[in-house]
């Protein structure tokens, strides 16, 4: 039967124009092992961000404390992993300054990335931000290794988009329990593409196929809007789900003002997705108005997470957002710009429970847990989360 439908979708009107695979439910092909709730019902995933390995360029000379702040985010990662033990890990983009690199070694950067993670084999996706796209690396020869040597506990794909810049697009079902066909939950992946100039010798140029600040809006859109529509014929509806993505969508710029909990160090205003020149095309807002179809009237999409705003640790819904809450995760990372607040570096946790999901308004958990092993700005995400602005 699932076959038939998708060969139905894929010969009839309804096919979008994406490449020859566009008419399946891309999450499940590929053979990787299921992703399940563990037995007492909950999917635990952590969020880091803007970790920025291989930083080496300091005040116009050739710095010597890059290696020290690798190992030392290395050894956040460790112990947030090792206090929150979750399912699943995100890297959301910037993991390393690419602008820093040299073409020799720049993947091994994402071997130290990886290493905490692959360590304590925790299953994993991976984003990637400007700072990933530089003259000497970028989105596709990221993923291209990744999936390579990290295909065992790695589910990072590329779906549709451009390349080499922008294809990191895809999604990840995880299941009740194993014998599922339908997911409790979908993990959505975009690509915010960007890109800075620079290799381990100097700056150089911008190529123009890279020079965006916003998923892909010819690509991604027509994808959501397909893969949600075989969701719906095939499983009765889209899961609730969770939006990962580097660069924030340009709602966020509503929102920062609201009070929440977390760090507001470093507004996103006007650093979001969306502009050229210092000017806002409303480029991302076509890939936003698919997540809000996806959201429905139920408020499906429990987040959209970012990084980028390295000290922005907050969620925040409003009217100005559609009633979508927008996440930042902080910064896990001792590469990168650092703001007062954000000194003691962590990742954001999701704690999501199946009974939580299975209400009419499905709801997450979520926190920030800290180096220094503590957790904070706890809250719960739901319809009711900031009712006062929506």
């Amino acid at each position: 039967m699932l076959a038939l439908l998708q060969l139905l979708f894929v010969t009839g009107s309804l096919a979008a124009p994406l490449d020859k695979r566009s008419g399946q439910l891309m999450g499940t092909l590929g053979g990787k092992k299921k992703l399940t709730f563990d037995r007492n019902g909950n999917f635990k995933v952590v969020s880091f961000s803007d970790m920025h390995f291989g930083e080496r360029w300091g005040d116009g000379t050739w710095a010597s404390w890059g290696p020290s702040n690798d190992a030392a985010t290395q050894n956040v990662h460790a112990t947030v992993l090792d206090q929150e033990k979750p399912n699943y890990v995100v890297f959301n983009g910037d993991m390393m300054t690419g602008e820093n690199v040299f073409a020799d070694n720049a993947t091994g950067y994402l071997d130290q990335c990886y290493k905490p993670t692959v360590d304590r084999n925790i299953p994993f996706s991976s984003t990637h931000g400007n700072h990933d796209n530089a003259n000497n690396i970028n989105h596709n020869e990221e993923i291209e290794y990744e999936q390579a040597h990290y295909g065992h506990l790695s589910y990072t794909r590329s779906d549709v988009g451009p390349k080499p810049y922008g294809n990191g697009n895809y999604w990840v079902p995880v299941y009740a329990k194993e014998g599922d066909w339908k997911p409790a939950l979908i993990m959505w992946f975009f690509d915010s593409r960007s890109f800075v100039s620079g290799t381990g010798d100097g700056p150089g140029p911008v190529p123009d196929a890279a020079n965006y600040y916003w998923v892909d809006e010819h690509t991604v859109p027509a994808y959501i809007q397909q893969q949600a529509l075989l969701m719906d014929i095939i499983w009765g509806g889209v899961p609730p789900s969770l939006v990962f993505v580097h660069i924030p969508f340009q709602r966020s710029d509503d929102l920062y003002q609201l009070p929440t909990q977390g760090d507001h160090d470093d507004e996103p205003d006007p650093s979001t997705q969306g502009y050229l020149n210092n000017t806002y095309t409303g480029l991302d807002n076509p890939t936003f108005q698919q997540i809000l179809k996806l959201s429905g009237s139920n408020n499906n999409v429990l987040a959209i997470t970012s990084g980028h705003d390295h000290g922005e640790s907050w969620c925040a819904r409003s009217k100005a957002s559609n009633g979508i809450t927008l996440c930042f995760d902080g910064h896990s990372g001792y590469g990168g710009y650092v703001t007062t607040h954000s000194q003691v570096r962590n990742g954001r946790v999701f704690n999501l429970n199946l009974k939580d999901l299975q209400q009419r308004y499905p709801s997450v958990e979520t926190w920030n847990s800290y180096e220094n092993k503590t957790i904070n700005d706890k809250v719960t995400l739901n319809n009711q989360y900031l009712a006062q602005y929506n």
